[in-house]
């Protein structure tokens, strides 16, 4: 799944949700990624030491595995512009929805600043 954006799509995501926190996003590592078409990004995750819990226990791993797979449909163009565009950038601010098993993210949705009151006051 690509990157999702705004605090309506964390708020719709999260409402199934069992794992989640928000955390601004301090590094990441691309990992080699699966040749295929639509292509499959793997990438490690890095974020600041205070994250928010949302949703369920968040351990002490500020590290996390992320796997992106674009949909056909999300691909037009330049393949190497669109996989910049849709990659996971640092010292943005992201809602993160983790499997309950392990420390991979299922869902990664962008969110603004102004986004934060918002999302805490619908979650708890």
């Amino acid at each position: 799944m690509v990157i999702l954006i705004g605090s309506e799509e964390a708020i719709n995501r999260l409402a199934t949700a069992e794992v989640a926190f928000i955390g601004r996003l301090t590094h990441v590592t691309p990992i080699l990624s699966v040749r295929s078409y639509p292509p499959v990004n793997h990438y490690t995750l890095k974020f600041e030491d205070e994250l928010r819990p949302l949703k369920g226990s968040i351990s002490t791993i500020y590290e996390f595995h992320y796997q992106q797979k674009l949909k056909q449909e999300e691909i037009s163009g330049n393949l190497d512009q669109i996989i910049d565009m849709k990659a996971p950038h640092v010292g943005r601010l992201y809602v993160a929805i983790l499997h309950t098993d392990d420390n991979t993210i299922k869902i990664l949705v962008e969110i603004n600043e102004s986004d934060l009151s918002l999302l805490e006051q619908t979650i708890h």
